[in-house]
């Protein structure tokens, strides 16, 4: 029996500005983030991980903050792993045990017990279907995007047809969430259904993805039932996308959100962007056109316009990454959010940010 043992990461420098509607007023947030990830292979068919996640925050974000630190804890993780090393009025460093489990495999069954990410969503933007743990689109820095303590089982019964069992403990009160998914391939299209309990709610999904001749077509619809605190509640996401022969690639997305608000908000700085697998967006329609290109081997580009119609909430999202030399990246990212205001249409606030990584 060998065993084997790997570890990889990376070492980021985030350096972020945001901006007032009139691009005056500044605060300056400075982030060092490095992850560590360690496999360890102790046979064929098990497997044990460990993730780390170390941050480094200081700056006027961090200080003009109210409850800055508490702002950081993975809500879903139901085990404290997280250690704050330093906090004071400008400074945080803290380290977060983001993945830690053991896996179990063989050519049916696969077992995982631990801190995982479950990933059940099929859309790039937003995912209803991912009912264990939702992320934020704007959030570019948090590549893994979050977990939680879980048991999953999976089963394959055929090349095209699989089911799958997780539950995950969040140790709050009517906030476990345990559900099934089976997954088949039909008309050449993967498709999955998905029923279960979420914090309390009977809830139903369907997710499917494939295309529509030279385009994809990819779908996700995920309906709360009616329970004793909540009432029932959907959330739909299209999503449809196309490579041009140059090299232009685009995608469009669409999410309904029945929960979400249509109409213009008084004051946008109040909004609270604390998203949840039930609610995806905080406004009832939304529409997202992204387009990626890649300029050079070296110099790609990416741009992204969401438009909620009802409360006019616009969002432009530009990015550029270059490859200064191996495993060595820059990034930089614009974000720019105008919305309906006393009946005018303005900037609320502007952010930019430049990113350097390094992985190894």
């Amino acid at each position: 029996m060998s065993y084997t043992l790997t570890i990889n990461g990376y070492i980021k420098d985030l350096q972020t500005l945001t901006f007032d509607k009139d691009l005056s007023d500044l605060i300056a947030g400075n982030l060092i983030h490095n992850r560590i990830n360690v496999k360890w292979k102790l046979s064929e068919k098990i497997t044990g991980v460990a993730e780390f996640r170390n941050r480094l925050f200081w700056g006027e974000e961090v200080k003009l903050t109210p409850g800055f630190t508490s702002l950081l804890r993975n809500k879903n993780e139901a085990i404290d792993m997280q250690k704050i090393w330093i906090e004071n009025r400008s400074m945080v460093l803290l380290t977060n045990v983001e993945r830690l489990y053991f896996d179990y495999g063989n050519d049916k069954l696969n077992v995982r017990i631990g801190r995982q990410r479950i990933n059940w969503g099929v859309n790039t933007t937003w995912n209803p279907n991912d009912i264990f743990n939702s992320y934020n689109f704007l959030d570019f820095d948090y590549e893994e995007r979050s977990g939680v303590d879980a048991g999953k089982i999976r089963y394959q019964f055929n090349n095209s047809f699989n089911t799958e069992f997780a539950y995950n403990y969040t140790g709050k009160r009517n906030g476990s969430v345990a559900a099934l998914k089976y997954a088949l391939n039909k008309w050449n299209y993967d498709m999955q259904f998905i029923t279960g309990w979420y914090q309390g709610q009977l809830t139903a999904g369907v997710g499917w993805a494939g295309s529509i001749k030279d385009a994809g077509f990819k779908g996700e619809a995920q309906y709360f039932f009616a329970g004793k605190d909540s009432s029932d509640h959907l959330n739909l996401a299209l999503e449809g996308d196309y490579m041009f022969k140059k090299g232009w690639y685009l995608n469009l997305g669409l999410l309904f959100n029945n929960r979400g608000f249509n109409r213009p908000v008084e004051n946008w700085n109040n909004l609270d962007l604390g998203l949840s697998p039930a609610n995806l967006m905080p406004t009832k329609w939304n529409m997202i056109v992204t387009s990626t290109k890649e300029i050079t081997p070296l110099l790609s580009i990416n741009a992204s316009v969401l438009y909620s119609p009802g409360t006019n909430l616009t969002i432009f999202y530009p990015s550029f990454q270059y490859n200064i030399a191996t495993n060595l990246d820059i990034n930089l990212v614009w974000q720019s959010f105008y919305a309906e205001q006393s009946q005018r249409f303005e900037a609320v606030n502007h952010r930019a940010f430049l990113r350097l990584k390094w992985s190894f």
